[in-house]
C-alpha cells in the first residue's frame, strides 16, 4: 500500500515538472512574439514605412533571420562536437581532423558575416539612405534596451 502511495507521488511530482517545463517554453517564445511584435511596430513607425515596403523589408529580414539561424546552430553544433573532442582528450582526434573542423567553423562563421552585409545590401535598395542610417541605429538600440530589460538592471560592463 505504501508503496502504491509513494509511485503515486512520485508520477505526480514528475508529471508536474514536465508541465512546469512546458509552461516556461511557451512563456519564453511569447516574450519573445512580444519583443518581434513590438520591434516590428517601432520599425514602422521610426523608418514611416508604407504598407507596401513593410511587408517587402519584414519579408527580407525573415529571410535573413532563418539563414541567420541555421548558420548559428550550425556553429552551437561545431563548438559542441569542439568541446567534446577536446574534453575526450583520447588522442584520437588527428591534426588534420582538428584543421578541418576549424575550417569549417570559421567557414561558417564568414557565411553568417556575408548573410549580414547581403541583408544590408538588399535594404539599400528598399530603403533611403536615411532609413538605412536610422535602421542601422535602431537595431543597435532596441537590442541594448531588450538586453537592459532582460537583465533588469544588472551592472553592465564598461564600453572602450
Amino acid at each position: 500500500m505504501k508503496k502504491s502511495y509513494f509511485l503515486i507521488i512520485v508520477l505526480t511530482a514528475l508529471m508536474a515538472t514536465a508541465m512546469l517545463a512546458q509552461h516556461r517554453g511557451d512563456r519564453r517564445k511569447n516574450f519573445r512574439e512580444k519583443i518581434d511584435q513590438l520591434e516590428k511596430i517601432k520599425l514602422i513607425e521610426e523608418l514611416n514605412l508604407t504598407d507596401e515596403a513593410a511587408v517587402k523589408f519584414f519579408t527580407k529580414r525573415s529571410e535573413f533571420r532563418e539563414k541567420g539561424k541555421l548558420l548559428n546552430d550550425k556553429i552551437d553544433s561545431l563548438s559542441t562536437m569542439i568541446r567534446d573532442k577536446a574534453a575526450a582528450n583520447d588522442g584520437q582526434t588527428s591534426t588534420n581532423e582538428w584543421k578541418k573542423i576549424i575550417d569549417e567553423y570559421l567557414y561558417t562563421e564568414k557565411q553568417l558575416q556575408k548573410n549580414k552585409m547581403d541583408f544590408f545590401t538588399s535594404l539599400q535598395s528598399m530603403l533611403s539612405p536615411q532609413q538605412m542610417a536610422e535602421f542601422l541605429a535602431f537595431e543597435r538600440r532596441f537590442r541594448e534596451e531588450v538586453q537592459d530589460l532582460i537583465l533588469k538592471g544588472r551592472p553592465r560592463p564598461e564600453r572602450e
